[in-house]
Formats: C-alpha cells, sequence, structure tokens
C-alpha cells in the first residue's frame, strides 16, 4: 500500500518554481556631514554598490565594491530593505535581488570609476527624491530607514574607524564594530547579515518581492 501523503507532497514540491538569479548589494552611503552619496549613470541617480564574489562575505564584498566604484572606505552598518526587480542582471537583463544598507564614511569626496558619470553628496532627502525617479518607493523607504538608523544610534556617536563608543551602542547597532576586513580584522558573517536583514525584510512585507 502506498503513502498517498507522501506522493501529494512530492508531487507538490516538483511543481515549485524557485528563484534562480544574482544579488547585488547597496549602499545607502552617508559621508561625515550626514550627507548621502548619490551615483548618476547616464540620465539616471543609484546608490553605488555591486555584486560580492564567491568566497567573500557580505560585508566585505560591499565594501570592496564601494572602493572600485567611488574610491571610498565605508562602515557597513544593517541592513535596511530588499528589492525585487530594482536592477537588472548585465548579462541576462534578469532582475536581481538586491540588499541595501545603511554604511558610512569619514571621506567627502569620491573617485568614480568607468561605470559612472557622476556623483554628489546631498541631504537624505533629496536623495529620496532622485533614486525614486528611477528605482520607486521602495528604495525611498530605504533611505528614510537609513537616516533614522543614524538619528537613533548609528554610527556617530563611534570612534574613527567605526568602533562603538560604549558597549551599549554595539547591543543596539550590531555592525557598528565592522571594521576593515582588509586590514586583517574580523568581518561580520554572513549569517549576522542576514539575520538583520530579516528583520529589515519584515518591516515592509512580502509585497516588497514583488517586481
Amino acid at each position: 500500500m502506498t503513502d498517498d501523503t507522501d506522493q501529494s507532497d512530492d508531487a507538490e514540491s516538483t511543481d515549485e518554481n524557485h528563484f534562480v538569479g544574482k544579488i547585488t548589494q547597496k549602499a545607502i552611503l552617508f559621508g561625515p556631514d550626514g550627507d548621502v552619496l548619490v551615483t548618476r549613470v547616464g540620465d539616471h541617480w543609484e546608490p553605488p554598490g555591486g555584486r560580492f564574489d564567491v568566497g567573500e562575505t557580505l560585508v566585505g564584498g560591499l565594501r570592496r565594491e564601494l572602493r572600485e566604484e567611488v574610491g571610498l572606505d565605508a562602515r557597513v552598518g544593517p541592513p535596511v530593505a530588499a528589492v525585487y526587480g530594482g536592477w537588472l542582471d548585465g548579462e541576462t537583463a534578469n532582475p536581481m535581488v538586491t540588499l541595501i544598507y545603511r554604511c558610512e564614511t569619514d571621506e567627502r569626496g569620491a573617485s568614480l570609476n568607468h561605470e559612472h558619470d557622476d556623483y554628489e553628496w546631498v541631504p537624505p532627502e533629496t536623495a529620496a527624491d532622485r533614486l525614486a525617479e528611477s528605482l520607486g518607493e521602495r528604495v525611498v523607504r530605504a533611505v528614510e530607514r537609513a537616516a533614522a538608523l543614524g538619528e537613533a544610534d548609528g554610527f556617530a556617536d563611534g570612534d574613527s574607524d567605526g568602533t562603538p563608543a560604549d558597549d551599549s551602542a554595539t547591543a543596539t547597532d550590531p555592525f557598528a564594530a565592522v571594521a576593515d576586513p582588509y586590514a586583517d580584522v574580523a568581518d561580520a558573517t554572513t549569517e549576522e547579515m542576514l539575520a538583520e536583514l530579516a528583520a529589515a525584510r519584515a518591516a515592509d512585507g512580502p509585497e516588497d518581492l514583488d517586481p
């Protein structure tokens, strides 16, 4: 005698159509005076960032991308959004899943690579308006959430290397202490970042994964 329940479960699982694609990462990058860096590609504005490589952590990959794209060292804070469809894979034109983080740098200038045409440091409200034109309200919410995190606990009270001023800061913002993985300092683990990402996703709800 066969188990109809098991057969039904197997049939249902074969009908699932799981997402197969790529992940990219972007930074809502705050400068020392609280302005946000936006970069221009053609006629639209976007936050800097890109895909992480095999063997990299999420934090390490984003920090590398920021160095390559805009020439800045940044401290990577908590994820503030996960969106689907905002950016397309350049090889296949398929939509990618994008993780967006609050980041900070002590530098004001930028040195662009060939991927960008221009940059500006602008107030968070202006950054949200510019990004909304090409990327929609989901990215606007990411900017607003990143700005709110900075007002609440952020990195501002820490040392210049991103170390919190006291242990209580670490408790409220576990990524305030993330240091440079390229300087032989321990990086945040992927599991830690994904836990923070899950909390950020829960604030928006499942509709944010719609294209």
